[in-house]
């Protein structure tokens, strides 16, 4: 596999009077993901009195965005890998805890429980009411979340 420090710059398809101006100034990082998807499940959720009664369908998709292991994934240690095992043990765990008002809160619930990892870069939660109309598949919301890096305050130091 050839890295972004191997790469040469072939110069002779360029111009002779054009520089080049530009540099890769951050670093690279490579990523990998781990997926939920079409996690079927029954809960009670809505804002309507019909929906505090009854349990309804959902479909949760989870996507994770993570840093690539720099020793890889060839040992094959399970504890470098998210475990998608836990996430779903831990969203039925949310379920069982009683009525949630708005998907919305919902998935941003399973985002936030997703960023407990550390290693998580990234998460994007789907989640959908498959039965409420009969003319469109589902209804539902999207959180995305990402983990940004805090930048140091040089000047007041």
């Amino acid at each position: 596999m050839i890295g972004a420090a191997d790469m040469v710059t072939d110069n002779t398809l360029l111009s002779k009077d054009w520089v080049l101006e530009t540099s890769i100034k951050e670093e690279l990082v490579s990523t990998y993901q781990v997926n939920i998807k079409n996690l079927m499940l029954e809960m009670s959720i809505g804002v309507h009195p019909h929906e505090k009664k009854q349990k309804q369908r959902v479909i949760i998709n989870l996507e994770m965005s993570l840093e690539y292991p720099h020793s890889g994934f060839s040992d094959a240690i399970y504890r470098k890998v998210a475990c998608y095992e836990t996430l779903i043990t831990e969203i039925k765990s949310m379920i069982g805890e009683g009525h949630i008002i708005l998907v919305e809160t919902f998935a941003e619930k399973i985002a936030d429980l997703s960023l407990l990892d550390k290693r998580v870069l990234e998460a994007t939660v789907s989640v959908e009411k498959i039965d409420v109309f009969a003319d469109c598949d589902s209804v539902g919301a999207t959180i995305k979340k990402t983990r940004r890096k805090k930048i140091k305050n040089t000047q007041n130091q």
